[in-house]
């Protein structure tokens, strides 16, 4: 039928992940500048015709390694942030659901952070802080919500919103060291926890 999207065979759905995990792992090692073609679909065991076929390029598989996982950011986002729930349990959900996200994406997020924080690479623009200022938003917008229905005392919303993602930052950066232990969900969960407990009414300190 015209339009209808044939579904993706399990051979290509092989190759084209073969490709994506080559060429970050060869991103990660080399710099995105200094890794060719030949490289990532020699590491595939797959041909140039093959990437130029799935990716179009090499700025096109850097691309989808970059913007895949801010897709799944973004419905997480929306999602949350409209769910009939407390703001501390909106909060615990979302900062799980992004610990849980950056995990499964970890050598994503390590070339992420060496784009934006280190020298000049050359790789195709990606708009890091767009996505990071959505959290802030969705982060504010909860953080109101609980002011409006009580539930957190009458704070600086802004304070306390850079408060929260400053715990964020902090445990997801700390995944990118090599050394453990480190701060994991339940540890994450804890310190969201403690934030509200702060944040919040004298006599609803011990509710969750």
């Amino acid at each position: 039928m015209a339009g209808k999207k044939s579904a993706v065979k399990p051979e290509e759905h092989a190759v084209r992940e073969r490709l994506l995990c080559a060429a970050l792992d060869i991103f990660n090692e080399r710099g995105y500048n200094a890794t060719s073609v030949r490289e990532i679909v020699e590491a595939a065991g797959v041909t140039k015709p093959s990437l130029y076929y799935y990716f179009g390029s090499k700025e096109g598989i850097y691309t989808e390694l970059m913007t895949k996982p801010f897709e799944v950011l973004e419905k997480m986002l929306v999602e949350t942030a409209h769910e009939k729930l407390s703001s501390r349990q909106r909060m615990l959900r979302l900062y799980e659901g992004i610990f849980l996200l950056f995990i499964k994406n970890l050598k994503a997020a390590r070339l992420m952070y060496s784009i934006y924080y280190g020298p000049p690479q050359g790789a195709p623009f990606i708009d890091f802080e767009g996505y990071h200022l959505k959290i802030r938003e969705v982060t504010e917008f909860i953080v109101k919500d609980g002011i409006r229905s009580g539930e957190i005392r009458k704070v600086d919303a802004d304070t306390l919103t850079c408060v929260l993602i400053g715990a964020l930052n902090f445990v997801l950066e700390e995944q990118l060291c090599h050394r453990s232990p480190m701060v994991d969900k339940k540890g994450l969960s804890a310190m969201l926890i403690l934030i509200f407990d702060g944040a919040a009414p004298s006599k609803s300190k011990r509710e969750r």
